[in-house]
Order: structure tokens, then sequence, then C-alpha cells
């Protein structure tokens, strides 16, 4: 047996005994962990063909899995590579064209084939969401972002140019980088710069556009903070700022606290706190006790949890198992969050809501429900689509609570 015919039988035999949790990263590492008998070439090329396969989401469902994976291959890979050559070599010429080129060639040679299908849920859209074009980017692996940190730039692209990293320069504090790049080896994670999405960095407009008005902005607690990046993007925005960060997930917060570290953010306050009851029992990470209820704070950020939709080209086998009942969840979620960060904004003060979600149930309609139900103004709405960049797509919206 070909090693490209072994390649593809692994690959078939580990997505069907893949049921879409844990995360594909971490089941293919413990499954090459409990297989010593591939090498490093050998699991590139298995991962690779894993990927490609979810990437074509709900379309072609009823193709066998050899199948699917090879005519995924030809539409997900740019270089002409011997696998496909093996199997397919009359598809030579066509590998390195076009994306559109390549999909108008599939659909004489394989009419089951409907990009249109990737992506299902078409009807739970948000309003600003190209149904085609966000299907067909699940095709394309995104790009890696850097946000360059006040005072690297020169410092960073130098040590990229030297390390021979192609880049496109997106703004004079933004990079985009090939995927696979190996920046952490390279340059001073969150003290030098910041992998974050482009998009995620967009979402910045709005604190700067409130940081600039009065009152200002003197205390900012980023309350779905996971591992910190938009914290750090605000502590880099607004120089002096207050920040208080929480996370209902103990282990996130000392993610955090380490990139705090190396970023050189000292004086914040950090707690664990589930939002959906905001416990008056809150477990301390630091600082001091965290009594909520008598803290009030110019700006907060809200970037929710949520389907992560807009972030799915990176994880693609979250589209092809997602349960669109899990949308409705998500939604009751964020609004009890949301009831209960609401009361702690001070009079004139803003909430930013974020999600990565591209659903109309928690973007728009979710707007419709604090507006309606709390003394809430919103001030902006945008969707950050980057379909067409490569980048992930997020929605945000800012309010601006009533002054007394």
């Amino acid at each position: 047996m070909s090693k490209h015919n072994s390649h593809l039988n692994s690959a078939v035999t580990i997505l069907r005994s893949y049921k879409g949790d844990p995360p594909f990263h971490l089941y293919i590492k413990k499954y090459f962990a409990a297989n010593k008998k591939y090498g490093s070439g050998d699991r590139k090329e298995i991962t690779s063909l894993c990927y490609n396969y979810f990437r074509l989401g709900h379309t072609v469902s009823n193709a066998a899995p050899e199948e699917k994976i090879l005519l995924a291959t030809f539409i997900c890979e740019e270089k002409l590579g011997a696998f496909l050559a093996y199997f397919k070599p009359e598809w030579n010429d066509k590998m390195e064209a076009p994306l559109a080129e390549k999909l108008a060639f599939i659909s004489t040679h394989f009419p089951a084939f409907k990009p249109e299908e990737i992506f299902p849920f078409k009807d739970e859209l948000s309003d600003d969401i190209d149904e085609l074009k966000f299907s067909l980017s699940f095709l394309i692996q995104p790009k890696l972002f850097l946000r360059i940190r006040p005072g690297h730039n020169k410092r960073v692209v130098g040590k990229i140019n030297g390390a021979g990293i192609r880049f496109q320069m997106l703004a004079a504090d933004c990079l985009a980088l090939p995927n696979s790049s190996k920046i952490n080896s390279i340059l001073a994670p969150d003290k030098e710069a910041v992998i974050q999405d482009f998009n995620s960095q967009e979402t910045a407009r709005l604190l700067k556009q409130a940081s600039i008005t009065s009152p200002r902005v003197n205390t900012l607690w980023d309350c779905c903070a996971g591992s910190g990046g938009k914290s750090i993007m605000a502590y880099d925005i607004v120089p002096g700022l207050q920040l208080t960060v929480s996370d209902k997930r103990n282990s996130v917060l000392v993610n955090l606290a380490e990139r705090f570290k190396n970023a050189g953010i000292k004086n914040y306050r950090a707690f664990a706190a589930d939002l959906t009851t905001l416990h008056p029992g809150l477990s301390q990470h630091r600082g001091e006790n965290a009594n909520l209820q008598a803290v009030k704070f110019d700006y907060i950020i809200a970037d929710v949890p949520c389907s992560g939709s807009g972030t799915w080209s990176r994880t693609p086998e979250q589209l092809f198992y997602f349960n669109k009942k899990s949308i409705c969840k998500y939604a009751s979620q964020q609004k009890q969050i949301l009831t209960n960060v609401i009361s702690l904004i001070k009079p004139g003060g803003y909430l930013q809501y974020i999600t990565c979600s591209v659903f109309k149930k928690e973007n728009e309609e979710i707007i419709k429900f604090i507006v309606e139900n709390f003394s809430l103004d919103l001030v902006k709405k945008e969707m950050f689509n980057g379909c067409e960049m490569q980048a992930d797509t997020l929605f945000t919206a800012l309010f601006k609570a009533k002054s007394n």
C-alpha cells in the first residue's frame, strides 16, 4: 500500500471515530499519541486531510468520506502536492488556479458539490452577512494577525523581516501573516506584539470613540475576559486605565495573569465569577474582595460566550457538528449576563457588547433586548466581516447609559 493510501485510510478512520468533542486539534493530538507509528510528515498530511474534509461543511453529505477528502483537498489546497497528484492526476492543471476557477471546474465534474450548502444555517444569519461569501470563506484557511504594541513597531517588523516571514502591513500596528508562522519563537509574546485577529482589533474603534468623550474613561471592566487580549488592547488605548477583569474559569485567569505579566500590566483586579448568576460568593483570584455591587464602571466590555460561528473557518469541525438549537441557549446566557452587568455601569458610562457570531439571535436581537429593557441608548453597531480578508467575523454594539 502506498503512503498516500495509508494517509487517506487513516484520515477516514479518524473522521469516523470523531464525534465533535473535544476540539479536533486536541482529539487528533491524543490519537497520534496513542498511535506511535506516524512520523511528523504523516501527522501533518493526515491532519490537513481531516481539516479539508471539515471545510466542506454540509455539502456533498452523501459522498463517501474518501471522495469528500479528495474533493476538499483539491478545493482547499493552493499548491499541487503528491497526495492529490497520486489519486487525481487529471486535476493537476487546475490545482493552483484561483478558487472561482476551481469551483467552476468542479461543478462540471462533481455536480453534487454546491458551495451554498457548506453553511446550512442561512435563516439564522445576521442582516449584513452575504450568504454565499460566508459559505466560501470556509474553503480558505484564515491568516494569523498581529497587533503591535505601542513603541515596538520597528523592532517587530525588523524581527519578522529577519526571519524571512512574508507579511502584509494592514495598519501601522497590524500585520497579517501565513497561519503557520511561528511567531512566539521570534517575538516576545504580549510584550512586543499580541496575536489577535484583525477584526478583534477593529472592535477597539468603539472604545477609542468613547475614550475621547466626556466624562473620560477611567475604569473598565472586561467581564468575560478570557485570556485577556481585549484587556491588553484597552490598556494600550487608554493611558492610566484602571482595569478589572473576570471570567468564570479560574484556569483562564491563570493564563491571563501570565499574559498580563508579559505585557507589563501590574495594577489590575481579577476575579472568577459566573455572570449568568452573579452569585455574591465570588471566588477571589487577585486583589481585594470583589464586591461588585459597590462598584460602578465607566466602560464595560461584554465579549460574551457565543456560538463562535464567526470563527469557524479556524475550527471547521464546529461547523460540521453544530446543533442549531444551541443558538437559543447562547442567546439566553447572553441576556442573563447583560442583565447582571448593566447595573454596574456608571451614569453616562458605556457598554460594549461583542460576539464572534454571525447569528441574528446573538446579535441584532440582543441589541433589541438591551434597548427595550434597560436605560441605555444605542450609539453604534457594526458587523466586522472577515470573509474576504481571511479573518474572523465579529459583531459589536456600543451603548451609553443615561445620565442621572
